[in-house]
């Protein structure tokens, strides 16, 4: 039985203590500091991966309970540029037990806030930690304008109307821009044949084209307006004469309506001013 015992001993694994290899990843300010700290000196090593130049950190020495990394906000780049670090860390305490926490401070109001911990019974922890120094939007008369931030205002100013109100404006726009340089472009050649009449010059052809802007918002404006009335009598009659309950998808928009009356007032005091101060408008035969 002893021998049974001793043979049985050899082939079975003696029981070890498996490594730990856990990921993390938090999003900071570029004025915050990631803080991962032990309750015990068991941080053994820390390799850091990213613009190194561009972040302060603890450099030991080892082992350690603390490790602290910040961007460098006193160099623009840092302040206006998102930066990423990766951190892997290694810790140990040999047979005995470890906490590990991992935490972001913000120097603004000294406060803490938890993002993970890691209790360790023994052996050794792994830790990578992916941290991501993410500006905010640029704000205040110093902030750069470039072609994001005007898309992004065209985006959301063009989400203010209605999609069929867009798709009327586009249809009426792209007919009225192809008829307007049609007749622009046979008038010209018209005089510049006949000779009765002078050929239109760049100033007769801007106040042509302002003409045309203008009688294109004016029978936009005129077809939403009977488009979005006779919505509403149509929904008046069916519930008031018909007593039928009808449910339509709502085509009235104030907003679209305002915007064109102050866009068309705009052109129309325009073409009137090409007219009367600078004399821009063609003479046309009777």
């Amino acid at each position: 039985m002893v021998l049974v015992a001793l043979a049985l001993a050899t082939l079975l694994p003696m029981p070890t203590s498996a490594g730990l290899s856990p990921q993390a990843s938090v999003t900071l300010s570029p004025g915050n500091i990631l803080i991962v700290r032990s309750d015990q000196n068991s941080l053994q090593n820390v390799v850091v991966e990213g613009n190194i130049s561009a972040a302060s950190y603890s450099k030991g020495p080892y082992p350690s309970a603390n490790f602290t990394l910040a961007s460098d906000t006193s160099q623009q780049y840092a302040r206006s540029h998102s930066l990423q670090y990766i951190l892997n860390m290694t810790f140990s305490n040999g047979l005995s037990s470890y906490s590990v926490f991992v935490e972001t401070k913000d120097p603004a109001d000294a406060s803490n806030a938890q993002v993970t911990s890691y209790y360790v019974s023994s052996g050794e922890l792994d830790l990578t930690i992916t941290a991501v120094f993410q500006p905010g939007p640029p704000t205040g008369p110093n902030a750069p304008v470039g072609l994001g931030s005007f898309y992004d205002w065209l985006t959301q100013f063009g989400g203010a109307f209605p999609l069929w109100v867009k798709i009327l404006y586009s249809i009426l726009g792209i007919q009225f821009a192809f008829v307007g340089y049609r007749w622009i472009k046979f008038e010209d050649e018209r005089r510049r044949l006949e000779g009765h009449m002078p050929p239109l010059d760049r100033g007769n052809k801007l106040y042509i084209w302002t003409d045309i802007a203008f009688r294109g918002l004016l029978t936009g404006f005129s077809i939403t307006l009977v488009v979005m009335i006779g919505e509403v009598l149509v929904t008046l009659i069916a519930q008031n004469l018909l007593l039928v309950n009808v449910s339509f998808l709502s085509l009235f928009d104030f907003f679209s309506l305002f915007f064109v009356v102050v866009l068309a007032a705009l052109l129309y005091l325009a073409k009137e001013g090409l007219d009367r101060f600078l004399d821009l408008k063609p003479m046309m035969e009777d």
